[in-house]
């Protein structure tokens, strides 16, 4: 076993290093490894949240502003906006829909500085399925896909699908394409890796005898055999057990899968959810291979911006709900706009609760007497999101430029390049977005520490991740701003996704319609739209609209 050294010896030693490492440089690079990065804590309002969640002091009914629409939705984030969509694309426009940011996004928001427009959260969506209706017909009138081929197979804007090379992993001391570890494999490792991808390829061709597809994207369109649900009820670990599979390669690449979508490890995951990750992206193109993605330099960003033109004129962001009093078929929403300096009261016959499902507690009044579900039950992962700016592409070690790049030995998920989809020579100035999904410990234990940022401390680890796929690249960097998402994303936990409780999670009360990809237990965007879509198709036909 190893000695362990006192943080004073480290601090010696690292300092020593530092000083040999500094005696080789030029005057430039000298400074620039001497001097502070300039670093920034952004992130969502989370004193306007926490008063929420505290309670929020409201004045009497009649000395607030008053507006009267017919509908309200709460949240502008992909469900948000997506209701909106479809309530627009079918003639309807007597509402509003509230943000409490400044912006509309949730956790597919994106910022720009004058290199580049990057993404703070969702950065990519594969491939459409053909069951994923609404994602393709956004994607029709956006112009991601631009036609069909003469199979049905629709074409993708080129422009639009993520550019090779698109993934690259570091391990061994050098960088592979792709990241499925290859290089370095004992024979036991291939056969297993083997063995789960033909075991991935048969489920992903399942039809249940509900003549469903075992796994579905939106997930509710999947078959309901209970050879398939019950694997909502074991974790992924478990079934990766049951199924033999233990070498170290296997097991790094799908906890990295479940870290990736889910922001949890495959203890904490359900076996049904980290399968569908693998199994239910079934999407074809005419011209992309199915594992393609479609990207753009500020991610999901771009869909954000997209569907918030639809309803602009309707949308009130900086607009905190703070109660929503329900009386038979009369709603009153009390906000406070301009970050809590003025009060509003929206009347409305009907309200689309489209923010995280938790907040339903806070936010509704009696909420008990209105939908039972257990919402303080509902686990949500904490992540960590940078973004760095560089003065250059930083070099490599390897001439493989890709858009995700990931270390085989970090606790991160590593960086995409957000200038990877310009169309212009990969030089220049560029931002790297940098995930960080704090999967390693208890998520109460996390958001503490996510408040209460250390941005030296971070932005040194960071650094070091970052120096191990691209030495020098200290010296390059002229930020770091830094985006703590305290409840980034719902975790697929063991028995949530065919449980109870995520049943009464989606059942509507009276005249509030939830909408959220937390009705799924899985946060993307497909699942997000698809619960907002379903939201406003029922309030039009309450409106007696189809």
């Amino acid at each position: 076993m190893s000695k362990l050294i006192s943080r004073a010896a480290f601090l010696r030693g690292a300092l020593a290093l530092g000083a040999l490492g500094l005696a080789g440089k030029s005057i430039y690079e000298r400074q620039s490894l001497l001097r502070q990065i300039p670093c920034r804590v952004l992130g969502p309002s989370r004193g306007l949240g926490h008063k929420l969640r505290d309670g929020v002091a409201l004045l009497p009914g009649e000395s607030k502003d008053s507006l009267q629409k017919k509908v309200l939705i709460i949240g502008a984030g992909i469900a948000g906006l997506s209701a909106a969509w479809w309530l627009k694309r079918n003639g309807f426009s007597d509402f509003v829909l509230i943000e409490l940011e400044k912006h509309a996004g949730g956790n597919a928001a994106s910022g720009r500085n004058e290199i580049s427009a990057y993404p703070w959260g969702a950065h990519y969506v594969p491939l459409a399925n053909e069951e994923s209706k609404y994602v393709r017909l956004l994607f029709e009138e956006l112009g991601i896909i631009s036609s069909y081929d003469q199979q049905s197979l629709p074409l993708y804007n080129e422009l639009y699908l993520c550019h090779e090379p698109q993934e690259k992993l570091f391990k061994d001391g050098s960088f592979q394409e792709g990241l499925v570890p290859k290089r370095g494999l004992q024979p036991k490792e291939k056969d297993e890796l083997s063995r789960f991808f033909a075991l991935v390829a048969e489920l992903r061709s399942k039809i249940g005898k509900d003549s469903r597809p075992a796994f579905a994207i939106p997930l509710d369109q999947s078959s309901q055999d209970e050879e398939y649900l019950q694997l909502d009820r074991i974790s992924m670990a478990e079934w990766l057990k049951e199924n033999r599979f233990s070498t170290r390669p296997l097991l790094w690449y799908v906890n990295y899968c479940c870290r990736d979508d889910y922001g949890s490890s495959i203890d904490n995951v359900s076996a049904w959810a980290a399968l569908h990750y693998f199994a239910g992206r079934r999407g074809k193109a005419g011209n992309a291979e199915m594992n393609s993605v479609v990207t753009w330099p500020e991610g999901n960003g771009f869909l954000v911006e997209s569907l918030r033109k639809y309803s602009e004129e309707q949308i009130m962001t900086a607009t905190l709900a703070a109660r929503i009093i329900a009386d038979g078929d009369r709603l009153e929403t009390l906000c406070l706009k301009d970050a809590g300096g003025k009060e509003l009261c929206i009347k409305s016959s009907a309200l689309i609760f489209s923010a995280p499902r938790f907040l339903a507690q806070y936010l509704i009044q009696d909420h008990e007497k209105h939908n039972n579900a257990d919402s303080k039950s509902l686990v949500y992962a904490p992540w960590l999101v940078a973004n760095v700016s560089l003065r250059q592409v930083p070099s490599c070690r390897s001439e493989l430029f890709a858009w995700d790049n990931v270390d085989y030995y970090s606790d991160s998920l590593g960086y995409v390049m957000a200038t990877h989809q310009n169309i212009s020579t990969r030089t220049g100035a560029t931002v790297l977005t940098y995930y960080y999904p704090m999967s390693a410990e208890e998520p109460m234990l996390a958001r503490r520490k996510l408040l209460n940022l250390d941005e030296k401390l971070w932005s040194e680890k960071i650094i070091a991740d970052l120096e191990r796929l691209n030495p020098g690249i200290r010296s390059d960097i002229l930020s770091i701003d830094f985006w703590p998402w305290g409840h980034g994303m719902i975790r697929p936990s063991v028995g949530y996704i065919w449980g109870e409780n995520r049943r009464k999670m989606k059942e509507n009360s009276g005249q509030i319609f939830f909408a959220h990809s937390d009705m799924s237990g899985i946060s993307n965007f497909e699942e997000a739209q698809y619960h907002g879509v379903e939201a406003a198709k029922a309030v039009l036909a309450k409106f007696g609209q189809s």
